[in-house]
C-alpha cells in the first residue's frame, strides 16, 4: 500500500504534440501510443495531444496512427520532450517506399504477436476474416470457401471435440468488445447425438452452424478493418474468456474518402461502400463512419442450389464530448442466408438453410484523468441480439416405426409413423449478449524502474429466448435413434442464462539490468465462470541480450466458460418399446405401440470452465533491416468439453396382449419384468485434455533495391496429443447372450482413444514493389513437408467392467480364466494411422496496381500453376487429390 501515495505524487514529464495531414490540416481522434508502457491517448478536434510520462524515462517511442494513413513510429530523447512534436501523416499508397503487404511481428506486450495492417489486408483480397488468418504461420492458404462455416484454431493440430474447444477459446475482439457466440444453440439434441454429431448439417453440403465452436469467421466484413493483431502466445490479463489466444480487430474510425470495393471470384461477388467524415463547421459533433457490404456466393453458378448471402452494415460516431472525454457509439446490423435449395432434379427433397439476422450496439468512452500520472478511464458497454433459424428436410422411405412423444417418465401408447414422409428438423434461437468493462491505471517510477499499472473489471451475460428445437410429431427426422426420439425443447421456457465476471491487475514495467532494459508485463486475473472462481496469472518478459538480439519468456493461465449449448442440452428421453404391434394396413386404431419413457435431465450445472496453461520462449534478431525470430511454446489444455455415452439399464414390466376378432388389441401386465441394457444417452463433461507443442521460425529480408524485392519465410512445426484420460469411460455393451446367461459383466470398460497429430509446413513470399509505378507483385507459397496422425486404443483387454447395477469393478491384471469378465476381450486393436509420405507445394500470385492514388486494381490467383498432386489409396482403390484447382479473385478499390 505504500506505493499508492508514491504513484499519486510521482513527478512526470509532458510531451506535447500535434498531428496533421499533408495539407497541414489538423487530424482529430488520431491514436497516440507510448510503446514502452503500452499507454495511449488521442488528439482533440484541433489535432493536439499531450501525454504524461514518468520523469525518469530518458527515451520513449511514440506510435501515431490514423485510419487510412501510414503509421509513424518515432523515438524521442529526453531533450526533445520539451519541444512540440509535429507528426505529418500521409495517405497509405503503393507509391510509398515502405509498404508492408505481409503479416509481421511488431513490438507488443506479447512478443510473438503477428499484425496485419491495412495494406496487408487489402493485398489478400479476402471475402472473410478466415482467408486473412490463413496467412498465419502454420495455416494453409486456401481458395475462397464460403459454403460452410469457418472457425479458427490456434497453435494446435488436434481434431474433433478438442479442436472445437480450441476454437471456442479463440477470442475475437472488435474495437475493444469481445464478440460472443456463447448463446448459439443451433444444434441437434446432444443427448442423442453427442457433441460432434449434433451439428446440424446437410446430407451433401456439410455443416451449417457453429454452436460451441466460437465465431463463424464469415460473419465479419473485412473491408472496414484497419488492422488485425493475432495473439497466439500469452495474452495480457485484461483479456478474459479465452484459452487459445485472441484476434484483436480495429475498424476504421475517422475521416476517410468514399471507398467502393468490389471483388469477384467464380460464383462469388461482393460489393462494399464506406465513408468517414467530420461534419463541416461542427467539429464538436465529431466524425461519422458508415459502411455497407453485400456478398453473394454460389457453390456452382450453373444451378445455384447451394448459396451463401451476407449483408452487413456499420455506423460509427466518434465525438469529443469535452476536452477530456472521447466517445464512440457503434451500431452493427447483419443478415445472412446459408441456403441449399430443393433440387428439382432430385426426388429426395433435400433442402437446408441457416438464416440469421443480428443487431448490436456498443459504446466506448475514454475519460482523461485530471491527475498527470493517471491513465484515462475506459468504459465499454455492448448489447447484441440475433435471430437464428436452421432447417433441414428430406424424404424418408423406410419401414413404419413407432414414435413416443410424451415428455414425462412412464409407460403409455405411442403411435406409428408411415414408411414414407417428408422429414423435418428445425432449430430457432434468439441469443442475447450483454457486456460491460471498465479499466484505468496510473504510472509511477521507483528509482530507475518505470511502471504502468492497469486494473479493471468486466461482466458478460448470455441467454437464449428462442423457441428452440422444434419437432413436428408426425414428421421427425430421427426416429428410435439410440433408443431416443426427439421432443420439442423450448429455450425461452427454461431460463437459460450464463453470467461471468472478471477482475484483473497488471503491471507494465521497464527495469534496468546493467546497461540493458528488461520489459515485463505481469498480471493476475480472477474469473468467476459458471459460478466457479479461478485465478489466471499471466506474464511476459523481454530482455535485449545485445543491440541486435533479444530474448523473451512468457507464462500464462487462461480459462473459457462453457457455452449455453454445453450447459443446457435438451433432456434425454429414453424410449423402450414394450409392445410393438403393427397390422400393416396403416389403420392406427388396429395397431399398438406400447412404450416406456425415462426422462433424464442432463443439464450441466457444475460444468467447469476449460483451462489452458502455456509456456513460451523466443529469440528475435534485427540487423541491417533483416529480421528473424524463433518461438517455441508448450500448451496444456485441460477440462476441455467432451461428450460420451452413458448407459442406464432399466427394469420394466412385461405385457401380455390379446387380439380380438374385430382386430382390437387388449393388453395387461404379465407380472414379470425384464432388464433393458441398451438404454444410453450422451452427457457433456470436462473430460478432454490436450498437450500441444509448436515451433515457429520467421525471417524477413530488407528490400533488395536492384530487383525491388523483399522476401519473407516462416516454418512451423505443431504437435498435439489428445485424450479424455480416465474421467470419460470408454464403455462397450456386451452381447445380450451373455446377459441372458447371467454373466456378471454387462459393460466392458476400456482405455480411451489417444490421438496424436503433427505436421510441419513452410510459407514463403517474394514481394516486388515498384513505388514509381504503384505496383506490387507477390508470389506466395506453402510447402507441406510432412503430416501424420495416429488414433489408437492400446489394449484389447478391459481395465474394468460394470455389472447390472452399474457398479464399477476394476481389473488390475486381466485373468483369461476369470468367467466374470474373460469374454470382454476385443477382437482387434482399435487403431488407425495415416502418413502423407511426400512433399508438395501450392503457389499463389497477387498483383496490385494503383492509379493516381484513387483507383487500385488487384488480382489474386490461388494455385496459379494448377499443381494438384495425387496419392493412391489402395484401401478403397481411389486417389486423394491435394490442392484445389486454380481460383482467381479480381478486385477494384476506388476512392472518391
Amino acid at each position: 500500500m505504500a506505493l499508492l501515495p508514491l504513484a499519486i505524487n510521482a513527478q512526470t514529464n509532458t510531451i506535447n504534440g500535434k498531428v496533421i495531414d499533408v495539407l497541414n490540416t489538423p487530424i482529430p481522434f488520431a491514436s497516440i501510443k507510448l510503446t514502452e508502457l503500452q499507454i495511449g491517448t488521442f488528439t482533440n478536434k484541433d489535432g493536439v495531444f499531450k501525454i504524461n510520462i514518468p520523469a525518469n524515462l530518458n527515451q520513449v517511442t511514440l506510435e501515431v496512427s490514423y485510419v487510412g494513413k501510414q503509421t509513424i513510429t518515432k523515438k524521442l530523447t529526453k531533450e526533445e520532450f520539451v519541444k512540440l512534436q509535429v507528426f505529418k501523416l500521409i495517405e497509405n499508397s503503393l507509391s510509398l517506399d515502405n509498404v508492408e503487404v505481409v503479416p509481421v511481428r511488431k513490438n507488443s506486450i506479447t512478443p510473438s504477436s503477428i499484425v496485419f495492417d491495412k495494406e496487408a489486408i487489402e493485398q489478400i483480397q479476402a471475402f472473410s476474416l478466415g482467408e486473412i488468418l490463413n496467412n498465419l504461420p502454420g495455416k494453409s492458404s486456401l481458395p475462397p470457401q464460403l459454403q460452410n462455416p469457418q472457425t479458427l484454431t490456434l497453435r494446435t493440430v488436434a481434431t474433433g471435440n478438442y479442436a472445437m474447444t480450441n476454437s471456442l477459446g479463440a477470442a475475437i475482439i472488435v474495437d475493444g468488445i469481445r464478440l460472443s457466440n456463447d448463446g448459439n444453440m443451433q444444434n441437434r439434441s446432444m443427448s442423442i447425438h453427442g457433441m460432434a454429431s449434433s451439428i446440424l448439417s446437410s446430407r451433401n453440403e456439410g455443416s451449417f452452424d457453429v454452436a460451441f465452436q466460437g465465431m463463424d469467421l464469415r460473419d465479419l466484413n473485412v473491408d472496414n478493418i484497419e488492422s488485425i493483431e493475432v495473439i497466439t502466445g500469452v495474452a495480457p490479463a485484461e483479456y478474459g474468456e479465452l484459452t487459445s489466444g485472441a484476434v484483436i480487430i480495429k475498424r476504421q474510425a475517422g475521416k476517410t474518402p468514399w471507398q467502393l470495393n468490389t471483388r469477384i471470384n467464380a460464383g462469388s461477388t461482393e460489393f462494399s461502400l464506406s465513408k468517414g467524415f467530420v461534419i463541416p463547421n461542427a467539429k464538436k459533433l465529431g466524425a461519422f463512419n458508415m459502411s455497407v457490404s453485400y456478398l453473394n456466393s454460389n457453390k456452382d453458378p450453373r444451378d445455384k442450389v447451394k448459396s451463401f448471402n451476407r449483408l452487413s452494415t456499420t455506423a460509427m460516431w466518434t465525438a469529443e464530448l469535452s476536452g477530456r472525454i472521447k466517445n464512440t457509439l457503434t451500431v452493427d446490423f447483419s443478415k445472412y442466408l446459408d441456403d441449399v435449395k430443393e433440387d428439382p432434379d432430385d426426388d429426395r427433397g433435400y433442402m437446408t438453410y441457416s438464416k440469421r439476422h443480428s443487431f448490436s450496439v456498443s459504446n466506448r468512452m475514454s475519460i482523461k484523468s485530471l491527475r498527470k500520472n493517471f491513465n484515462p478511464t475506459n468504459i465499454n458497454l455492448s448489447f447484441s441480439r440475433a435471430y437464428q433459424d436452421t432447417y433441414n428436410q428430406s424424404y424418408l422411405n423406410q419401414l413404419p416405426k413407432g414414435v413416443a412423444n410424451k415428455d414425462t417418465t412412464g409407460w403409455y401408447e405411442g403411435f406409428f409413423l408411415p414408411g414414407a414422409y417428408l422429414a423435418e428438423e428445425r432449430i430457432i434461437g434468439i441469443p442475447i449478449n450483454a457486456s460491460a468493462t471498465i479499466n484505468s491505471g496510473f504510472n509511477f517510477s521507483l528509482g530507475n524502474v518505470v511502471t504502468s499499472v492497469t486494473y479493471g473489471t468486466d461482466y458478460n451475460f448470455t441467454t437464449n429466448n428462442g423457441p428452440g428445437i422444434v419437432v413436428v410429431a408426425d414428421r421427425p427426422r430421427w426416429v428410435q435413434l439410440a433408443n431416443q426420439n426427439p421432443r420439442p425443447y423450448q429455450y425461452r421456457d427454461n431460463e437459460l442464462n450464463l453470467h461471468s465476471f472478471g477482475f484483473y491487475l497488471q503491471n507494465n514495467m521497464s527495469v534496468p539490468i546493467g546497461l540493458k532494459l528488461l520489459k515485463a508485463n505481469i498480471g493476475l486475473r480472477y474469473n468467476i465462470q459458471n459460478g466457479m472462481g479461478n485465478f489466471n496469472p499471466r506474464m511476459n518478459f523481454s530482455l535485449p541480450l545485445n543491440k541486435d538480439l533479444s530474448w523473451s519468456l512468457s507464462y500464462g493461465v487462461s480459462t473459457k466458460s462453457p457455452s449455453l449449448a454445453h450447459r443446457y442440452p435438451a433432456p434425454a428421453w429414453i424410449d423402450i418399446p414394450l409392445l410393438e404391434l403393427y397390422n400393416g394396413n396403416g389403420i392406427q386404431s388396429k395397431s399398438l405401440y406400447l412404450v416406456y419413457t425415462q426422462k433424464q435431465e442432463v443439464a450441466n450445472q457444475n460444468l467447469k470452465a476449460s483451462s489452458s496453461q502455456q509456456f513460451e520462449t523466443g529469440l528475435r534478431y534485427n540487423k541491417h533491416r533483416w529480421s528473424t525470430s524463433v518461438f517455441a511454446s508448450y500448451k496444456m489444455d485441460k477440462n476441455m468439453f467432451n461428450s460420451y455415452s452413458k448407459f442406464m439399464p432399466l427394469t420394466l414390466p412385461k405385457f401380455n396382449y390379446m387380439l380380438s376378432n374385430d382386430g382390437n388389441i387388449t393388453y395387461w401386465p404379465s407380472g414379470d419384468s425384464a432388464i433393458y441394457s441398451a438404454a444410453a444417452y450422451s452427457v457433456v463433461t470436462n473430460g478432454g485434455r490436450s498437450n500441444n507443442l509448436s515451433l515457429e521460425w520467421m525471417l524477413i529480408s530488407p528490400k533488395i533495391n536492384a530487383i525491388k524485392t523483399s522476401f519473407t519465410t516462416s516454418t512451423s512445426f505443431m504437435y498435439a496429443k489428445s485424450d479424455v484420460g480416465e474421467s470419460d469411460q470408454n464403455v462397450k455393451k456386451v452381447s445380450d447372450s451373455y446377459i441372458n446367461a447371467g454373466r456378471k459383466a454387462w459393460y466392458g470398460v476400456y482405455k480411451s482413444k489417444v490421438y496424436e497429430n503433427w505436421n510441419i509446413m513452410s510459407k514463403f513470399s517474394s514481394d516486388t514493389h515498384i513505388p514509381k509505378l504503384g505496383l506490387i507483385f507477390t508470389i506466395v507459397g506453402d510447402v507441406y513437408w510432412a503430416t501424420k496422425s495416429k488414433t489408437l486404443n492400446d489394449s484389447r483387454v478391459p481395465i474394468g467392467y460394470l455389472d447390472k447395477n452399474m457398479e464399477y469393478h476394476a481389473i488390475t491384471k486381466f485373468d483369461p480364466a476369470n468367467d466374470d469378465y474373460n469374454y470382454l476381450t476385443l477382437d482387434s486393436y482399435d487403431e488407425t494411422f495415416s502418413n502423407r509420405a511426400f512433399i508438395y507445394t501450392v503457389l499463389n500470385l497477387r498483383v496490385a496496381k494503383e492509379i493516381k492514388n484513387k483507383l487500385r486494381v488487384t488480382l489474386s490467383v490461388y494455385n496459379f500453376l494448377n499443381l494438384q498432386p495425387e496419392r493412391y489409396n489402395p484401401t478403397n482403390n481411389s486417389y486423394v487429390t491435394y490442392n484445389s484447382p486454380v481460383s482467381i479473385t479480381a478486385g477494384i478499390n476506388y476512392k472518391f
